[in-house]
C-alpha cells in the first residue's frame, strides 16, 4: 500500500470509529464500500484496509460475500482493551527505568515539554500526536521489541478512543500531569513507582471516556 492509500485508509477509519463510537453509524448497520468511498473521495481499496483494520479491532464483523456489518463495543469489552493496555505500558515504565539511557530521557523529556504546551492550549490532535511520542519514547526504552510491537498494537486498536477522552474538560491537563509522575518514576529508576503511574494514567483514561459514553445517550455503548 502506498503513503497516500495508508493516508487515507487511516482517514476513514477515523472517521467511522468516531460515527461508531457516538452513535451515528450503529450496531448492525452494513458498510458499503462503494458509498464509504464515494463519501470520503477515495477508492475502495482505502476503505476495504479501513474496514479491515475496524474488524481487527472488534468494532465490525467481516461475513463471507456480504458488507461488513457494525458491531460496536460494549462498556466492558472497551474497559478490558483498556486494562490490557494498562498492564502492557506498565510494562514498558518499569522495564524503562531499569534500561533507558541518558538519550531515551531525553527524548521523553522533549517530547512531555511539548505535551505541556499543548495540554495549555487545549490541542486535542498535536497533543495526542505529542503524547503518541512521548509513550513511544518509554516503548523504545523498556528494549524489548516484542513488548513494544504488542503494545503499538493495542495503542493503535485504542487510538480514537483515546482521542475521544482527551477531549473532556481538564482531562488533558490531567493527562500531562500524569506524564509527569511517570517522567519522574523513570528518572529516578523507581520500578514500582513508574508502573504505578503508568497503570493509573491508562485506567483514568478508560474511567474518563465511560464517563463521557454514559453522557451520551445515542452511543452504541452499553454497560452490558
Amino acid at each position: 500500500m502506498s503513503d497516500q492509500s495508508r493516508l487515507q485508509s487511516e482517514q476513514v477509519r477515523n472517521g467511522l470509529e468516531e460515527d461508531i463510537l457516538l452513535g451515528r453509524i450503529q450496531p448492525g448497520d452494513y458498510l458499503s464500500e462503494s458509498r464509504l468511498a464515494d463519501r470520503f473521495g477515495v477508492s475502495r481499496t482505502p476503505v476495504r484496509e479501513a474496514i479491515r483494520s475496524l474488524a481487527a479491532a472488534g468494532l465490525v464483523t467481516l461475513r463471507p460475500r456480504q458488507r461488513a456489518v457494525v458491531r460496536g463495543l460494549t462498556v466492558v469489552e472497551m474497559l478490558d482493551q483498556f486494562e490490557c493496555m494498562a498492564e502492557l505500558e506498565a510494562s514498558c515504565a518499569r522495564l524503562a527505568c531499569r534500561r533507558r539511557t541518558s538519550d531515551d530521557l531525553e527524548k521523553m523529556e522533549a517530547a512531555q515539554a511539548e505535551c505541556r504546551r499543548f495540554a495549555a492550549q487545549s490541542d486535542t490532535e498535536r497533543y495526542y500526536a505529542a503524547n503518541c511520542v512521548f509513550h513511544e519514547a518509554i516503548y523504545n526504552a523498556a528494549g524489548n521489541a516484542f513488548l513494544r510491537k504488542q503494545t503499538m498494537a493495542l495503542r493503535d486498536t485504542l487510538s480514537f478512543l483515546r482521542i475521544a477522552q482527551g477531549r473532556l474538560p481538564g482531562r488533558l491537563a490531567n493527562s500531562s500531569a500524569e506524564h509527569d509522575g511517570v517522567l519522574e518514576a523513570i528518572k529516578m529508576r523507581d520500578e514500582r513507582i513508574a508502573a504505578e503511574e503508568m497503570r493509573a494514567h491508562l485506567i483514568f483514561q478508560g474511567e474518563g471516556l465511560r464517563n463521557m459514553i454514559h453522557r451520551n445517550a445515542s452511543g452504541p455503548l452499553t454497560s452490558a
